[in-house]
């Protein structure tokens, strides 16, 4: 027969679990990656593959980025990226440390909506290599 108990860290995200005397930890960080892994799926390399691809058929669509990658070249976006799931991170310690029962749902609902956001990217890209044409152009938001 196995007892748990529950140690919480001085420390706001850490805790162990305590498993007949054997400290196993519990860290945020591996909890978060878990919860983002369609984050980096869709919208980390997805869109970076994809957009390094589609950069053969087109230009940049984002003004921002579009500067960015001719004074820096296409890693410049990844950096940026990367530096976004920091912010992310930020968001979601900041998210779990409080007591707010609408914390769960809060988290949901924000990497949903950038899961959504990387995939609508996935789908415009593959649109431009495949069609040479983007997902903007058909749905009529940008002129041809």
């Amino acid at each position: 027969m196995y007892t748990f108990w529950i140690y919480t860290s001085p420390w706001p995200y850490e805790s162990m679990l305590l498993k007949n005397g054997v400290a196993v930890r519990s860290n945020l960080f591996i909890q978060f990656l878990a919860d983002i892994k369609y984050i980096i799926l869709f919208y980390v390399l997805g869109d970076f593959v994809t957009t390094y691809h589609a950069l053969d058929y087109g230009l940049e669509e984002n003004p921002f980025l579009l500067i960015l990658m001719n004074e820096f070249g296409i890693w410049s976006m990844l950096i940026m990226k990367i530096l976004f799931i920091g912010i992310i991170y930020w968001y979601y310690l900041t998210l779990m440390s409080t007591e707010s029962l609408w914390k769960t749902q809060l988290w949901f609902a924000s990497r949903s909506t950038v899961n959504m956001v990387g995939i609508f990217l996935v789908v415009n890209n593959l649109l431009v290599i495949f069609s040479k044409c983007s997902l903007v152009q058909i749905l009529g938001i940008t002129p041809y």
